[in-house]
């Protein structure tokens, strides 16, 4: 055998791999820091963390969900304060208001939750006796937190657990077309009508005053509280990332732009193989004669505090239809329960769907579920309650491997009819595994991706190389709406004259 048929049966990840593991570093002090009281983030960024951990690293992890078991070079420190009252902002998040209203409550909450991780006692004592080399975190409305990059003076890193929007490219420098790529919060995807465009446009540069005239004053007020040394203006601080990692894939979303220091890795929790289902959940799957059904509405939302009218609508569907269901129900007892249905606080998630005899998934559609859904090529009946859900699902069905309810006007015969459509109609299921294949085609997984480029920004000292200068404009310069503006006012100009 020739040695070119040889080579050619090595995975060219194997490769890769060899190459990524030549460029290691010299083990690095690290701050993560993920204070949300939400699981999922934290279910996205702890295996990068720990594989950070376990290459040498020591890293240390503001958070708010600590480690059961001792993890080798890897430090909590507990923010556990951020669960006070979160029940009730997640009640309170699905009260109608205004986009004005809404973008303030969202901006309350972050303001509290960066708060409360400053003056937690461990972080102040890590914030006066240590030193780190590099500081990574969730960039998500805590810009007080941007300033602990200049407090270390060391390079961060930022992860956006739900991809890029005018917030996360304003903090890089990115421009992403207002034209074909949307605000988060309003369910469009990348093909709008004019009239979308329109209120996609308004939406955005309402998001960018609202950040101006309401949200930064505060993360102001906060970074003066609490590092009052440092003198430079939060505006600054915000625009010194060496690195966005972004939990998002083009598979998922739409091809668009992105500076050379936003990098890809949609599917950082997925880097596992599959294990068996505990004895009880398979046992239940396998007395089933027909296809099976996982129903999970997330980490945030509880099946558990569903209107009754809703809660009782989807027990009586699921007691109709012939197929079995394993729904995410956070009380061991549901009145009324169908014998087909199989109840659980927790499910291990991608394990569920990554089981050949579960044929759809019924989702809230939030990033991570719906990563999840491609990734083992199921369809979903997405139920979008906020924030990004609606965009997910609405990019789910225009891809064709899901349908979509409103859950809080939806009727038992919808109900019924969608779960019977997507159960019979292959299309759904053959669009899945499709959409699968063109994620799982690269030519690294994201946790390697993430893993590079952590490791490329520390044997670059920052990496300021990558940083574009778009990053210390602002919105008029980087627009070019100044000079255009001028050049604009001089043609009026000549043209009153020249009449």
């Amino acid at each position: 055998m020739r040695i070119q048929e040889i080579f050619s049966f090595i995975p060219i990840s194997v490769f890769l791999c060899l190459n990524y593991s030549a460029l290691r570093v010299e083990s690095a002090k690290i701050l993560a820091v993920f204070p949300f009281p939400g699981p999922s983030q934290y279910i996205l960024v702890q295996p990068y963390l720990k594989q950070l951990a376990s290459r040498g690293h020591e890293v240390t992890v503001v958070n708010a969900f600590p480690q059961k078991e001792k993890v080798k070079n890897f430090r909590d420190v507990p923010v556990l304060e951020v669960h006070d009252n979160y029940a009730a902002v997640i009640a309170d998040i699905q009260i109608q208001r205004n986009v004005w209203q809404d973008m303030t409550f969202l901006s309350d909450f972050f303001s509290n939750v960066t708060e409360t991780a400053l003056k937690n006692p461990e972080m102040q004592t890590l914030l006066k006796n240590e030193h780190f080399d590099l500081v990574i975190m969730e960039a998500l409305h805590t810009d007080a937190l941007y300033s602990l990059g200049r407090h270390f003076a060391a390079p961060m890193i930022g992860l956006s657990s739900f991809g890029t929007d005018i917030i996360i490219d304003e903090l890089m420098g990115n421009i992403s077309p207002l034209s074909y790529a949307p605000q988060t919060t309003i369910g469009y995807t990348d093909h709008m009508s004019y009239k979308e465009r329109l209120h996609n446009a308004f939406s955005q540069l309402l998001e960018l005053l609202h950040l101006r005239l309401v949200h930064l004053p505060r993360q102001r007020q906060i970074l003066k509280k609490y590092l009052p040394h440092i003198s430079e203006d939060i505006w600054d601080l915000r625009m010194n990332f060496s690195l966005m990692l972004l939990n998002q894939h083009f598979s998922l979303s739409f091809p668009r732009p992105y500076v050379p220091n936003m990098v890809e890795v949609g599917g950082l929790q997925l880097e596992h193989s599959s294990k068996p289902l505990p004895l009880d959940m398979q046992q239940f799957i396998n007395s089933s004669n027909e296809d099976v059904i996982y129903f999970s509405m997330g980490s945030n939302l509880k099946s558990k505090n569903f209107p009754p009218k809703q809660l009782k609508m989807i027990v009586e569907t699921f007691r109709k239809i012939p197929y079995k269901i394993l729904w995410k129900f956070e009380d061991p007892q549901l009145e009324g329960k169908p014998k087909n249905v199989f109840i659980s606080s927790w499910y291990p998630q991608p394990d569920v769907l990554a089981h050949p005899r579960v044929k759809l998934f019924i989702s809230h559609g939030g990033l991570l579920s719906t990563t999840e859904s491609v990734s083992h090529g199921k369809p979903m009946l997405g139920l979008p309650m906020f924030y990004d859900q609606m965009m997910n699902i609405e990019k789910a069905k225009q891809s064709g491997f899901a349908l979509s309810l409103d859950f809080n006007s939806m009727e038992r015969q919808d109900f019924e009819q969608s779960i019977r459509e997507m159960m019979t109609n292959r299309r759904y299921s053959n669009k899945a595994k499709e959409i699968s294949r063109l994620y799982h085609d690269k030519p690294m997984k994201a946790m390697d991706l993430a893993i590079y480029w952590t490791e490329y920004v520390l044997r670059h000292h920052g990496a300021v190389h990558l940083q574009n200068r778009a990053q210390k404009m602002n919105f008029l310069q980087k627009h070019s709406i100044d000079t255009l503006g001028v050049l604009i006012g001089c043609v009026v100009v000549v043209l009153v004259l020249v009449d």
